[in-house]
């Protein structure tokens, strides 16, 4: 299939646009979304630096995962999300903290000696069963703590910032994160966090880029000992293209990964096992740095399984996101839906992405988690909302037989974070590649 033109990406980027927020805006006209778009770009430009939007190259940079894709096709060409989302972005919401940037200084900054920086009472963890194996010697016995973070790469994408706003809130994650950014600039420096996410929350200084030596990729961990590494970043117009970033790139993070004896959280896409499927084909011929991204997006989550499946001390979660929707959830966890074989797919915003993320953090280091006791490395599941699933394939049935969702169903009122980890509570292990 030949790559798409530039002018026909964004067209059918708009189409999309406009499909899943008419109900809000019925009157809008093609170049008014246009307009809104741009402005909403710009904005996004003042209050972003590296892996989305970037000061220093007026540009995406190296993202989060879909930050770039979901604008042209969001991975999902051939969805039509019957659920609007608030026409309010979070992103945008932060952005309205900028005009009074100049004197805040928001989050901590680390130098290469991260040691002992979090705040003396960043205080809770997730506490994990003690592993055994001989993958790492010292491999943490704990999630979160100051002497063993969560690591974020691809900290400074609009997912990389939301998963460590929801790992470090102490309502919510409640701990201790690193972001690491290709620049080594700080994601939140002109962002205005609370006091307790300040706590919980640093930035390390120095330049991390997945595509140096498996050396210096590995001496960057060992460094920050983490119990925890969530993989956010993608290929992107000013930073590295698919294969040196989703494919190449998670193999270096995976191999590191196991060397410290540290959990791997990676964001990937829907449709990646469906090579067949429009969304596939249409995603892999974006062409530039994106071309080939569900290939090689597929070849990092096979290298994740085929490194950690070696390593005992070493778990992993696979998280396959539908559109990146803008706005809030309306109903938190309870409207969310995870499954499991790639046929289904969907909607969901950043913020449900995140705390997906957490409750997958919270599920492998629980002592309940039946990974663990089936001896299992990890897991893969793909994530929607309930109200947008959609098949992937027009043979695929809806329901596939393999959802899996919150233990309490129920209103808005009845939601809570603590439901996130309860998503994977009966998900089924990968088999080893």
């Amino acid at each position: 299939m030949s790559s798409i033109s530039r002018n026909t990406r964004t067209t059918i980027a708009f189409t999309f646009v406009t499909t899943i927020q008419q109900q809000h805006r019925p009157t809008t006209s093609s170049s008014s979304i246009r307009k809104a778009a741009a402005l909403e770009d710009e904005q996004q430009c003042s209050s972003s630096i590296e892996y989305d939007y970037s000061n220093e190259d007026h540009l995406d940079d190296q993202n989060n995962n879909n930050n770039n894709i979901e604008e042209l096709l969001a991975h999902q060409p051939s969805i039509q999300l019957n659920y609007n989302p608030p026409p309010t972005s979070r992103r945008s919401a932060l952005s309205s903290t900028f005009a009074g940037f100049a004197a805040v200084i928001t989050s901590g900054v680390v130098t290469p000696h991260i040691k002992h920086v979090f705040a003396a009472n960043a205080n809770a963890a997730t506490t994990s069963p003690t592993s055994t194996g001989t993958a790492a010697s010292s491999s943490p016995t704990t999630v979160g703590t100051v002497d063993h973070p969560v690591v974020i790469i691809g900290g400074n994408g609009r997912t990389g910032m939301a998963v460590a706003e929801a790992i470090a809130n102490p309502n919510y994650g409640n701990m201790n994160a690193v972001t690491l950014t290709r620049s080594g600039n700080d994601p939140f420096r002109i962002i205005k966090l609370s006091d307790q996410i300040k706590q919980n929350l640093i930035h390390y200084s120095e330049p991390f880029d997945v595509r140096s030596t498996q050396e210096l990729v590995s001496k960057t961990i060992k460094e920050l000992s983490p119990s925890v590494i969530v993989y956010a970043a993608s290929a992107s117009r000013q930073g590295g293209g698919s294969v040196d970033v989703d494919d190449i790139g998670v193999e270096k993070v995976a191999t590191a990964c196991a060397e410290v004896g540290a959990m791997f959280i990676l964001i990937s896409a829907l449709a990646v096992d469906r090579p067949k499927s429009q969304s596939y084909q249409m995603t892999n011929t974006l062409g530039g740095k994106y071309d080939g991204i569900m290939d090689a997006k597929y070849n990092g989550e096979q290298k994740t399984k085929q490194i950690l499946s070696k390593s005992k001390n070493s778990s992993y979660t696979i998280i396959r996101p539908g559109v990146l929707m803008q706005g809030k959830s309306p109903t938190g966890p309870n409207g969310l839906e995870l499954n499991q074989g790639d046929t289904i797919g969907g909607g969901i915003s950043r913020d449900e992405l995140a705390g997906l993320v957490v409750g997958a953090i919270q599920n492998s280091s629980s002592s309940s988690n039946k990974n663990k006791k089936k001896g299992g490395t990890g897991t893969t599941v793909e994530a929607y909302r309930k109200v947008t699933a959609t098949k992937l394939q027009p043979e695929f049935n809806i329901p596939s037989g393999n959802e899996l969702r919150t233990s309490i169903d129920g209103s808005s009122s009845s939601s809570s974070f603590d439901l996130y980890q309860t998503l994977f509570a009966n998900a089924k292990i990968d088999e080893q590649v």
